[in-house]
């Protein structure tokens, strides 16, 4: 149906048509030109690839066509973007878009954006965190998506005054509560002693403890990564529940969400993909499957255990032992943690974890407690 504002109207014979304004080259004049179909939506793909065109032709450095609203704009960038991130990078960036940023401002034209439209999009996006739909880190991560896509436009179109004002702040990253020691003994002693019993999904939620792998990496992994006469496995892949989207043509979040798909692909980074050692106790549990084929926790060639499963799994166990709950993320930081306290240098941590830089490791674990605090202050003199 058509919408106010898109110059998109149904004619008398039937037909509908869509109209844009682009510069007449021989006298440098706006004039209005059109396109036809036999429905709207069909006119409306039609509209967006003929502005397209008509920035291509120009070799991608001219002005945007008069009439291009930031819908279009967003979609421009997602064209241009998506074969250069992983699957489920898209898949986070376009829900995102559907979700908060095309709702709000798809119909806004590109023309009149300014610091002040900027400003007026997260006001009304800080009116909808009030109802606890959306945190600090999340505004944040809608801001860099919005930046990029006024950068692409500004930096490929040349459309200057595309304002941002100062980044969104993001939340201050927050010391990580872990559960209590005891907890952590009592779950540690239930994983060995059911790995033990040849409980596979044990044996990998206790492999996750003593190495910090992520979920999906877990969920990935196979037998012929772990490396029997090396003591060390290889964490190369990673999988992953995915949303998946059909494309509606809307500039107002018409594309929505399909369904989930999962994946399998190369972990986060190329930091990402490691080698870890293996605990003496760890490799003697797993020696005892060690003719086994497949994935690890599933114990079968062709069937993989999914991250929700495994996280279910886990709650389970919790449950049994009357442990509070933890997601299970909380299993890597609990290694992190532990690896600092036993003087691990920051160096082997970062890579351990797969980190892209040891910053990204200090900023996420390193918090200096009050009682490490006061045993460091405990012995201080002015002389050294």
């Amino acid at each position: 149906m058509a919408r106010k504002g898109e110059n998109i109207y149904k004619r008398k014979d039937g037909r509908w048509e869509g109209r844009y304004r682009m510069n007449n080259p021989a006298d440098g004049r706006k004039r209005y030109c059109s396109v036809y179909g036999k429905t709207y939506k069909e006119v409306k793909e039609k509209l967006f690839i003929r502005k397209r065109e008509h920035i291509l032709d120009k070799g991608g450095c001219g002005c945007l066509p008069d009439g291009i609203t930031m819908g279009e704009a967003v979609r421009m960038w997602l064209e241009e973007r998506r074969y250069r991130w992983k699957e489920s990078t898209f898949s986070t960036y376009r829900s995102i878009i559907e979700k908060h940023i095309l709702p709000v401002i798809g119909k806004w034209m590109v023309e009149t954006w300014n610091a002040a439209s900027y400003r007026e999009y997260f006001k009304i996006l800080r009116k909808r965190k009030e109802g606890k739909e959306l945190s600090e880190n999340y505004l944040h991560q809608i801001q860099i998506i919005l930046s990029q896509i006024l950068r692409f436009l500004d930096g490929k179109y040349h459309c200057g005054g595309l304002e941002q004002p100062h980044t969104y702040a993001a939340v201050k990253q927050r010391p990580v509560l872990t559960p209590l020691g005891t907890d952590i003994r009592k779950l540690e002693e239930y994983l060995q002693n059911e790995a033990a019993k040849g409980d596979v999904t044990c044996l990998g939620i206790l492999l996750t403890g003593c190495s910090g792998i992520r979920i999906g990496e877990l969920c990935a992994l196979k037998w012929e990564d772990i490396h029997f006469d090396t003591r060390t496995m290889h964490i190369g892949k990673t999988l992953q529940r995915i949303r998946t989207f059909q494309d509606n043509g809307e500039e107002t979040g018409g594309s929505h969400a399909t369904g989930t798909k999962i994946t399998i692909t190369s972990p986060k980074s190329s930091h990402s993909d490691r080698e870890i050692p293996i605990p003496d106790f760890l490799l003697e549990l797993l020696q005892r499957k060690r003719n086994q084929k497949g994935y690890l926790i599933s114990g079968k060639k062709k069937e993989y255990t999914e991250p929700r499963t495994l996280q279910y799994r886990f709650q389970r166990i919790l449950k049994t032992l009357g442990i509070p709950y933890f997601n299970f993320h909380m299993l890597r930081h609990i290694f992190a943690t532990n690896c600092i306290s036993h003087g691990f240098d920051m160096k082997t941590l970062s890579e351990l974890l797969g980190h892209s830089n040891v910053a990204t490791t200090m900023r996420i674990y390193v918090h200096s407690d009050m009682e490490r605090k006061k045993m460091l202050m405990a012995d201080y003199r002015m002389t050294a």
